[in-house]
Protein backbone atom coordinates (compact mmCIF):
# COMPACT_ATOMS: atom_id res chain seq x y z
CA UNK A 1 0.00 0.00 0.00
CA UNK A 2 1.38 3.34 -1.02
CA UNK A 3 -0.26 6.69 -0.56
CA UNK A 4 1.10 9.88 -2.00
CA UNK A 5 -0.24 13.23 -0.85
CA UNK A 6 0.45 16.60 -2.42
CA UNK A 7 -1.20 19.97 -2.60
CA UNK A 8 -3.03 21.35 -5.60
CA UNK A 9 -0.32 24.01 -5.87
CA UNK A 10 2.46 21.47 -6.50
CA UNK A 11 0.18 19.36 -8.69
CA UNK A 12 -0.33 22.43 -10.86
CA UNK A 13 3.45 23.01 -10.98
CA UNK A 14 4.01 19.42 -12.10
CA UNK A 15 1.30 19.75 -14.73
CA UNK A 16 2.88 22.91 -16.11
CA UNK A 17 6.50 21.75 -16.01
CA UNK A 18 6.57 17.97 -16.50
CA UNK A 19 8.06 16.96 -19.86
CA UNK A 20 8.56 13.19 -19.95
CA UNK A 21 5.67 10.88 -20.75
CA UNK A 22 5.96 9.13 -17.37
CA UNK A 23 5.79 12.49 -15.57
CA UNK A 24 2.74 13.45 -17.63
CA UNK A 25 0.92 10.18 -16.94
CA UNK A 26 1.99 9.66 -13.32
CA UNK A 27 2.71 12.94 -11.59
CA UNK A 28 4.80 11.58 -8.72
CA UNK A 29 7.98 10.88 -10.77
CA UNK A 30 8.21 14.65 -11.30
CA UNK A 31 8.31 15.15 -7.52
CA UNK A 32 10.86 12.39 -6.93
CA UNK A 33 13.12 13.70 -9.70
CA UNK A 34 13.09 17.13 -8.06
CA UNK A 35 13.67 16.43 -4.35
CA UNK A 36 15.33 19.83 -3.87
CA UNK A 37 11.97 21.48 -4.66
CA UNK A 38 9.56 19.26 -2.75
CA UNK A 39 9.39 17.89 0.78
CA UNK A 40 9.29 14.09 0.56
CA UNK A 41 8.51 11.82 3.50
CA UNK A 42 7.54 8.20 4.10
CA UNK A 43 5.12 6.74 6.60
CA UNK A 44 5.39 3.03 7.32
CA UNK A 45 2.51 0.63 7.99
CA UNK A 46 3.22 -2.43 10.14
CA UNK A 47 1.67 -4.94 7.79
CA UNK A 48 1.80 -6.18 4.23
CA UNK A 49 -1.38 -5.24 2.42
CA UNK A 50 0.17 -5.39 -1.05
CA UNK A 51 -2.44 -7.89 -2.23
CA UNK A 52 -4.93 -5.03 -2.40
CA UNK A 53 -5.33 -2.79 -5.42
CA UNK A 54 -6.96 0.53 -4.51
CA UNK A 55 -6.50 2.56 -7.63
CA UNK A 56 -8.76 3.38 -10.56
CA UNK A 57 -7.15 2.37 -13.85
CA UNK A 58 -9.76 -0.11 -15.05
CA UNK A 59 -13.50 -0.72 -14.89
CA UNK A 60 -12.86 -3.46 -12.31
CA UNK A 61 -10.89 -1.00 -10.15
CA UNK A 62 -13.74 1.48 -10.40
CA UNK A 63 -16.26 -1.16 -9.34
CA UNK A 64 -14.24 -2.07 -6.24
CA UNK A 65 -13.65 1.54 -5.19
CA UNK A 66 -17.32 2.35 -5.79
CA UNK A 67 -18.32 -0.55 -3.52
CA UNK A 68 -15.97 0.68 -0.81
CA UNK A 69 -17.09 4.30 -0.95
CA UNK A 70 -20.78 3.42 -1.15
CA UNK A 71 -20.47 1.17 1.91
CA UNK A 72 -18.30 3.39 4.12
CA UNK A 73 -18.69 7.04 3.19
CA UNK A 74 -22.32 7.70 4.22
CA UNK A 75 -21.63 6.57 7.80
CA UNK A 76 -17.97 7.61 8.00
CA UNK A 77 -16.84 10.31 5.53
CA UNK A 78 -13.42 10.46 7.24
CA UNK A 79 -12.70 6.74 6.82
CA UNK A 80 -9.14 5.47 6.77
CA UNK A 81 -7.18 2.48 5.57
CA UNK A 82 -8.03 0.38 8.62
CA UNK A 83 -11.75 1.05 8.09
CA UNK A 84 -11.34 -0.11 4.49
CA UNK A 85 -9.42 -3.22 5.48
CA UNK A 86 -12.15 -4.08 8.01
CA UNK A 87 -14.83 -3.63 5.34
CA UNK A 88 -12.91 -5.87 2.93
CA UNK A 89 -12.58 -8.46 5.67
CA UNK A 90 -16.39 -8.42 5.95
CA UNK A 91 -16.77 -8.54 2.13
CA UNK A 92 -13.76 -10.63 1.12
CA UNK A 93 -15.37 -11.44 -2.24
CA UNK A 94 -14.84 -7.80 -3.26
CA UNK A 95 -11.08 -8.38 -3.37
CA UNK A 96 -11.65 -10.67 -6.36
CA UNK A 97 -13.28 -7.86 -8.40
CA UNK A 98 -9.92 -6.50 -9.59
CA UNK A 99 -7.56 -9.29 -8.47
CA UNK A 100 -6.68 -10.20 -12.07
CA UNK A 101 -5.60 -6.66 -13.00
CA UNK A 102 -1.80 -6.31 -13.26
CA UNK A 103 -0.18 -3.13 -12.05
CA UNK A 104 1.53 -1.23 -14.87
CA UNK A 105 5.24 -0.61 -14.46
CA UNK A 106 6.46 3.00 -14.55
CA UNK A 107 9.87 4.22 -15.64
CA UNK A 108 10.43 6.23 -12.48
Amino acid sequence: MDTEVFSFKVLKEAFQEAKSQSEREHVTPFFYRNPHRFRLASVRYNGDESRHRWTVDTQEDFELISNIITAIYPQNPCFNMNDTLELLHEHSEWILINAMVEQKKTDS
